[in-house]
């Protein structure tokens, strides 16, 4: 039953990154289509691959629950799964094996969004914990101590 409610809450997460995804690489075809009727549907092989890598991408979330780590270290381990999710993705969906200078374009713009966002979360985190720290109650080591 355990293993039930992990596999279940990793099927929400990939809807959530299928749609997500789907979204953005239909734009994108609408972009750079050449006329009208080119890019207006994504085909079922593509699909799929959407769907692989938004499975692969609710499973690479689990590295935030690795509390043995530094947080820095579970922010570059993400880092480098997601970006290695994103290389095959854009390799497989472009089917250009020749062309690899769109594809690294493709990364750096998304390693570029990634570095925006962490530095958010960074920024975030820290403010945080410096007001979970203020609102913390002092406790003296020596107060039991006194009282004997």
């Amino acid at each position: 039953m355990k293993y039930l409610k992990i596999i279940l809450s990793h099927l929400k997460t990939a809807c959530v990154y299928f749609t997500v995804s789907q979204l953005f690489i239909t734009a994108l075809f609408q972009i750079t289509a050449k006329n009208g009727a080119e890019g207006r549907f994504l085909l079922f092989d593509v699909e799929l691959v959407l769907l692989g890598f938004s499975v692969v991408m609710s499973v690479v979330q689990d590295v935030f629950g690795i509390k043995k780590l530094s947080f820095g270290v579970r922010l570059l381990i993400h880092f480098l799964l997601t970006m290695a999710a994103l290389f095959l993705l854009f390799r497989i969906v472009t089917g250009q094996i020749a062309n690899t200078r769109s594809v690294i374009l493709m990364m750096a713009i998304c390693a570029v969004i990634y570095a925006v966002f962490a530095a958010v979360l960074i920024i975030v985190r820290v403010f945080r914990k410096k007001k979970d720290d203020e609102n913390k109650e002092y406790k003296s080591m020596f107060s039991d101590e006194k009282k004997k």
